[in-house]
Parts: C-alpha cells; sequence; structure tokens
C-alpha cells in the first residue's frame, strides 16, 4: 500500500476519536474529532495523519510552513535513498583519514562504481581538525569522476558528520563527460603547441 503524500487532511477525517498532538510537538491526548477541527480552525493549522494504524490514529496540528517543510524534508530523504533493486553500500571515514587509506577506500568505492551500485560515504570530523569536508568527498568524486557522480550532493547530517551519496553515470552521461574530457585535452594540446612556438 503506498503512502499518501503528507500533508493537510482537511476536514476529511474518517475516524470519531483520534489522539492529537500539537504544532510544537506536544501531545493533547485523545478528543474527539469536532474538538479536533474545533482547535484546528482556532488556531488557523491544519490537521496532517501521522500514525493511521495507531489506536487511535495519530493526527497533528501543523502550519502550513511547517508541511512545506517536512515535505521537503521527505523528498530529500527518498532522493538519497536507493531505488528498489539497486544496492547501496555505505562508506565511513574520518576526517584526519591517512592518504593511503584514503587510496584503498577510493578502489573499493570505484568497484562499486563499477557494479552500479550506490555508495553512501559518511565523513566523520575527527576532534581538532579542520579538513574542509566538502573538499575531501570533491577530492573522492575526483578520482572516480570517469564514471561516478553525485546521487545526493555532499551535506552536513548533524555536527561533525556529512554525508554523500554517489552512482554511475548514466550512457548519457558518460558521453557528455567523454566529449567535455576530450575537448578540454585538445585544447590542452593547442595550448602547449603554441607556448613551445613562442618558447623556440
Amino acid at each position: 500500500k503506498s503512502k499518501a503524500q503528507f500533508g493537510s487532511v482537511g476536514r476529511r477525517i474518517p475516524y470519531r476519536i483520534l489522539h492529537v498532538i500539537n504544532q510544537d510537538g506536544e501531545s493533547l491526548g485523545h478528543m474527539h474529532r469536532a474538538e479536533a477541527l474545533q482547535l484546528m480552525d482556532q488556531h488557523n493549522l491544519k490537521l496532517v495523519l501521522l500514525r493511521e494504524n495507531a489506536d487511535p490514529p495519530v493526527y497533528r496540528l501543523m502550519t502550513g510552513q511547517q508541511i512545506h517543510e517536512e515535505q521537503l524534508r521527505r523528498a530529500e530523504k527518498k532522493k538519497g535513498s536507493p531505488k528498489p533493486g539497486v544496492v547501496q553500500k555505505e562508506l565511513s571515514i574520518s576526517s584526519t583519514i591517512a592518504k593511503n587509506d584514503l587510496e584503498t577506500k577510493t578502489k573499493q568505492i570505484a568497484q562499486w562504481i563499477e557494479k552500479k551500485y550506490h555508495v553512501k560515504i559518511t565523513i566523520r570530523q575527527a576532534r581538532d581538525s579542520n579538513t574542509d569536508m566538502f573538499l575531501l568527498f570533491d577530492q573522492i568524486l575526483e578520482t572516480v569522476s570517469e564514471k561516478a557522480t553525485y546521487l545526493s550532493k555532499p551535506k552536513v547530517a548533524r555536527e561533525g558528520v556529512s554525508t554523500c551519496v554517489l552512482r554511475h553515470m548514466s550512457d548519457k552521461e558518460l558521453k557528455a563527460y567523454q566529449k567535455n574530457k576530450n575537448s578540454t585535452e585538445e585544447n590542452k594540446a593547442s595550448e602547449d603547441l603554441k607556448s613551445n612556438d613562442l618558447c623556440q
């Protein structure tokens, strides 16, 4: 059964008794449907179904802004989660990882990408380390850039922890990457020729 879109249920409440949570996340206990609708009107809020299979079902009073933010959060989470049938591997490293360890991990990522797996990378900021975690993500992507791209861009998951998800490029993206790379190499070759002529 597919989950209904998260949002206001309007006045369509099929249950007589509900468990209601206010917009600050505090429980208001069980109440009659009419009472919940009255609260909704009084405070100009919207009712959102949180848990339908609870007894009684749980509804939350929310502002339009809260609903919008929650919808964005859920969409982002869905984007970062693998599609059915796609294997997602996870790898966790410290921001102070040694160069040779990073090379080993990157080889592992490249092997997973080859197999068309999604790879979730988590970087933990070590204490007293001022490494730019986003630069580290870009450095990792750079080593597998001929095959991989971001499925979900690097973001801070919580304090001191950042994540991203890499995926294999589609055939179309690979062609565009190769074309771009070839034209860059041609430009570089012509630049080199020019500088050689100048030196002579």
